[in-house]
């Protein structure tokens, strides 16, 4: 219990590669409160950028592979929020980037109070859905 509240105080204490470091002031010059955590063959950082929240996922060899940002509806193409409308609320959208293919990831809740998770692409052509 004594290490788990430190890790919640002190964050977990994960050290990436320089090179991860140097990847992600390249590509966010402007992240702040970076949290790193390491997966299986890649690190991930959390963060806020320009006051907006990311994940970036990095290889070992530090080549940024894939990021997430958290949007407001607004911010959504209106292709992409005008499908999701007709699904339901939106409640929670982020964007993945992956390099050259940019998606969607929308969670809503329709008249029955379901919520669905729904990934468009940036053309708005359904990708996946599921209710989760």
């Amino acid at each position: 219990m004594k290490d788990f509240i430190k890790k919640v105080i002190t964050g977990a204490g994960i050290s990436p590669p320089d090179v991860c470091l140097h990847s992600l002031n390249r590509n966010f010059e402007n992240a702040v409160n970076v949290e790193w955590s390491r997966r299986e063959g890649c690190y991930e950082a959390i963060f806020y950028n320009n006051c907006i929240e990311h994940i970036a996922i990095f290889s070992l060899a530090g080549t940024l592979e894939e990021y997430r940002q958290n949007l407001t509806p607004e911010y959504l193409p209106e292709s992409v929020r005008n499908l999701a409308l007709q699904k339901g609320e939106i409640m929670n959208s982020v964007l993945r980037n992956k390099g050259s293919k940019l998606e969607y990831e929308i969670i809503l809740r329709d008249q029955q109070l379901k919520r669905h998770m729904v990934i468009f692409s940036d053309l708005g052509e359904i990708i996946e859905e599921r209710q989760l």
